[in-house]
Parts: C-alpha cells; structure tokens; sequence
C-alpha cells in the first residue's frame, strides 16, 4: 500500500470554510465604509450611545466611523457615507432647532392638516369632502367615520414596528 506523505488536501470541513464564503473586501480608495448596529445596541455599561460628531443620543440606526469606530448618529454616518466627510455644524445646528419634531412657530408655507392643524405627517391625504389632511387624520376618519378628536393628537411621527 502506497502511504501518502504529502499534506492533506483542504477540504470544506477541516478548514472551516467552504468555497461559497463570503469574503469581505475594503471599499474602493477614497469611500469610506459604515458599520451598522442594532436599533437598540448601547455603548460598554449599559449608558446610552451618543454620536462622536453630532453629540445626539436618538437616532433610528446607530453607525461606527470606519476611522475610529466611534458611533455615529444615521444622519452623521450617512452624511459620511455618501461624502467622505463629517456632517457641517450649519447642518447639525438645523436639526437642532426642532429637536421634538413638533411645529415650529416660525412662518410656513407647506401644507396643513385641515383637522388637526399639524405641518408634519408621514403622508398627506384626503377627507371625503376633499380637504387635506395628515395621516392619522385620515385614517382615523375612514376607519370610525368621524373626524379625529384633537385630543388625541401627537406631534411626534412614530415608525411602524418591524416584526
């Protein structure tokens, strides 16, 4: 019987790897690449994240500086992504106006909900008698037949939950 001296071929099991595994390759030179995390991923002691650029503590995905691996906020991460550069102060400072998503008191001239009064809805829709009105407005109307008591409105625009 022939012996076989020579090093065993790789094979899928003893490598661990087989040949349909994903191998991770750098971005091409001058894009940066982000590191997303879980909606709900908190820094080392359970205190809650904040953004390394921005100082923001919620956001709907936190993401890493590929540089630094700080967390980032989504808009500071995206920002980064798709510019290579961290989002300008004057950007930052806009979004810090209106930090509760609410209504400002300033001037506007965008649409308004003919029921409720809000400027800001996930869509725009209309009522049988053909007035605009947000989202819950309308839904509300169309499901219990009756125009949506202002009590129960909310300034803040939720997210459907992910199942």
């Amino acid at each position: 019987m022939p012996q076989n001296t020579g090093p065993a071929p790789p094979s899928a099991s003893s490598s661990g790897r087989n040949s349909h595994a994903r191998h991770h390759h750098p971005p091409p030179a001058g894009q940066i690449e982000l590191h997303e995390s879980e909606p709900g991923d908190y820094a080392a002691g359970g205190a809650a994240k904040k953004c390394s650029h921005c100082h923001t503590t919620s956001t709907p995905l936190w993401r890493r500086d590929p540089r630094t691996h700080k967390p980032l906020c989504n808009a500071c991460g995206l920002y980064l992504h798709q510019r290579n550069e961290l989002r300008p102060d004057k950007l930052i400072a806009v979004d810090n106006e209106n930090p509760g998503g609410g209504d400002s008191d300033g001037e506007y001239n965008g649409p308004e909900c003919r029921n409720c009064g809000t400027h800001k809805t996930s869509t725009w829709r209309r009522n049988k008698a053909g007035e605009q009105v947000c989202n819950a407005c309308g839904v509300y109307e169309r499901m219990n037949g009756i125009p949506r008591p202002l009590a129960l409105r909310n300034d803040k625009i939720r997210p459907r939950t992910k199942h």
